[in-house]
This record gives C-alpha cells, sequence and structure tokens, in this order.
C-alpha cells in the first residue's frame, strides 16, 4: 500500500504574494489562493461556490511568487499538505498549511498593481 500527500488546485490570488526572508537567509511567501467550485444540485440547478486556500512557498518559490504573483493572478499550485498543532489560550488548535512544491504561471498579474 502506498501513501499519497498531495493536492492540486487553480486558481486566482485575492491579494499580492508576502514574502518574508528569515534571519537565517531563507525566504517563504504567503498567498491565499480563491478556488472556485460548480456542480448540479438534485433539481439540476447550477450551483458555484468561492473556497479559499493559504499557500506556503519556500526558497526560490517563494521569491518568484513576490516577483511575479500580485493580486488577481492564476495559478496551478501543486503541493502537500501538512498538519499543524499550537497553543492557544491553554487550548490546543490544529489546522492545515498548504505547502507549495510547484507553481505554474497561467496569467500573472505584477505585485502592487505595477
Amino acid at each position: 500500500l502506498v501513501s499519497h500527500n498531495q493536492f492540486q488546485f487553480i486558481g486566482n490570488l485575492t491579494r499580492d504574494a508576502d514574502v518574508r526572508h528569515s534571519e537565517s537567509g531563507s525566504s517563504r511567501a504567503i498567498f491565499d489562493l480563491a478556488v472556485n467550485r460548480v456542480w448540479r444540485n438534485s433539481s439540476g440547478e447550477k450551483q458555484e461556490q468561492t473556497d479559499f486556500f493559504r499557500i506556503k512557498a519556500f526558497s526560490a518559490l517563494a521569491e518568484n511568487a513576490g516577483k511575479y504573483l500580485g493580486k488577481g493572478s492564476k495559478v496551478f499550485v501543486q503541493g502537500r499538505v501538512e498538519p499543524t498543532k499550537f497553543e492557544k489560550e491553554g487550548k490546543t488548535e490544529y489546522g492545515i498549511d498548504f505547502i507549495a512544491e510547484q507553481i505554474e504561471y497561467l496569467d500573472t498579474k505584477a505585485p502592487g498593481g505595477q
């Protein structure tokens, strides 16, 4: 039996990619992706919903996201899902991080409206 941990999204950035640099010099970019879903309900009526995902990218992938990905850019993102666990006000909170391993630029908009 083989394990598999991967996501694939095509969507649009809801804001410019935000790149941060650590003291050690490594880069991390975070961007929010809007992904539209369309389906038909039991009556055959078209239904639509937009889901939002926070994506993290690291190193060269992060640097390129910061240079080329502004609000409205359409991208294909593939990567892995990473569970998170942290303490908040004495309670353990759980979440999920979406870590980009590949980003394909489908229709880019310059960051900062340039």
